[in-house]
């Protein structure tokens, strides 16, 4: 095999971690947009393929895209935690990679066993990882399997390690979609103003909209079903009880709208269509939409570059899909200007 420069390589292995019940969904992914790529090892959350095409070296991992890949990158092995220090140094070695150049995170799935890394490698570990940083992941399984790799940040990869860093919820929060929406805008990257005004589609019970109230945004929800009474006392929030599929933009109001976000249970086809119509009000003040799709019938795998096209043919410039920890089957469409 050759990577991308024409240069000899051994046979290449990728790894992948993914939400726990996830599994099938990265697996078909995989399947529709990697075809070169052939499974190797399959562990709940975690994943090994071999790469059959041209091989990723760090200039170029940061380009492997997956919807449902809360971490991806080259995988160099597993070892033992007694080993792992060597096995790391010899693979490194290899690669001619620096260790103390990296950063380290340290992470465990389905397991409640955790690497002491910090102590066995005697270097700081899970600080934030910058674009265009080296970024080494130790990823224990279990007691004795602990796997290993790099990649490279990219613009769309996450700064934490595995997708995940603590986010505190307030005990009085609606519901999940507070937990959802907090996640997307933190590991994105997304810069939430109190000036912003939010139109928040599928608004009920009113989870996100706590989120966006708590931050000081001005919020219009669309929803028929029943909001929290809490949500609806707030000042800043304004209520609209109809359906998408039932709103004009005269129904909107007349005044600049910065964000929309969109969360759900329809067919995002139809969602996305009406949602990009009655955005067009906003055309000259809209900064992004926040879009959850949710993944009711396992086809809708094959339309996210169908589904992001919506949104560059619409205008916007940065379209990405991603799943958060927080999400089950469902991911989130980040359309930004």
């Amino acid at each position: 095999m050759k990577n991308a420069k024409g240069d000899e390589v051994k046979e290449q292995f990728l790894f992948f971690c993914t939400n726990i019940g996830n599994e099938k969904l990265l697996k078909e992914e995989i399947r529709i947009f990697y075809p070169d790529f052939s499974i190797s090892y399959s562990r709940k959350g975690f994943l090994t393929y071999k790469n059959k095409g041209i091989a990723y070296n760090l200039d170029s991992i940061s380009q492997l895209i997956l919807t449902f890949s809360t971490r991806a990158g080259i995988c160099l092995g597993k070892s033992d935690p007694v080993h792992i220090t060597s096995a790391i140094q010899s693979s490194f070695s290899e690669l001619e990679l620096n260790l103390e150049k990296c950063i380290i995170h340290n992470f465990s799935i389905n397991t409640d066993f955790v690497l002491a890394a910090a102590e066995i490698l005697n270097n700081k570990i899970n600080e934030y990882a910058p674009i265009n940083k080296v970024v080494t992941n130790i990823i224990s399984l279990g007691e004795n399997e602990v796997w290993y790799g790099v990649h490279r940040g990219g613009k769309t990869t996450t700064n934490y390690p595995n997708s995940y860093f603590e986010i505190e919820v307030p005990d009085d929060a609606p519901s999940k979609s507070y937990f959802k929406i907090a996640q997307v805008v933190e590991l994105y990257n997304i810069n939430v103003k109190s000036t912003d005004c939010w139109l928040d589609f599928g608004s009920a019970p009113g989870g996100a909209a706590h989120y966006l109230l708590e931050k000081g945004c001005e919020v219009w929800g669309i929803d028929p079903a029943k909001m929290d009474d809490r949500i609806l006392q707030n000042t800043k929030y304004t209520h609209l009880s109809k359906s998408v599929q039932n709103l004009s933009q005269e129904d909107l109001p007349h005044r600049e709208i910065q964000w929309v976000h969109v969360d759900l249970n329809l067919n995002p086809k139809q969602v996305i269509k009406e949602v990009l119509r009655l955005s067009k009000k906003y055309s000259s003040s809209l900064k992004g939409i926040i879009f959850t799709v949710q993944i009711v019938k396992d086809e809708y795998i094959q339309h996210i570059e169908e589904f992001e096209e919506s949104f560059l043919d619409w205008g916007f410039s940065e379209v990405i899909s991603r799943q958060v920890p927080s999400h089950k089957s469902e991911y989130v469409i980040m359309a930004k200007r």
